[in-house]
């Protein structure tokens, strides 16, 4: 991204006006980390203070079984693979169960 579309962008935030969805494919595009960051925490101080709030969450993979073929995923197994599983629904609520004590927001 350049020097001027991130100045530009940096004063419709810091001037609190809504982005438009090229604004926003821009954002997403651009591979300045720190600079995103410096942004939406620009945004959430504004919006929220110093409150932060916390998602915690715990998957709860019923199977590991897929034949999507995805390249990116180091999960899914093959039907009849040495590691696949398809958990039963009791052994599900089971595990679900014993987390009830980890104070988790999300299941």
């Amino acid at each position: 991204m350049d020097a001027g579309l991130k100045r530009e962008l940096e004063e419709k935030v810091y001037a609190g006006e809504r982005l438009s969805r090229e604004d926003g494919v821009a954002l997403y595009g651009c591979d300045d980390l720190a600079w995103l960051g410096g942004l939406a925490h620009e945004v959430r101080t504004r919006k929220n203070g110093d409150v932060v709030h916390f998602n915690v969450n715990r998957h709860l993979n019923m199977t590991n079984v897929c034949t999507a073929s995805c390249a990116y995923c180091s999960f899914q197994r093959k039907p009849g693979e040495q590691d696949a599983y398809t958990m039963r629904i009791e052994e599900a609520v089971r595990l679900a169960k014993a987390m009830e004590n980890e104070n988790l927001t999300e299941l």
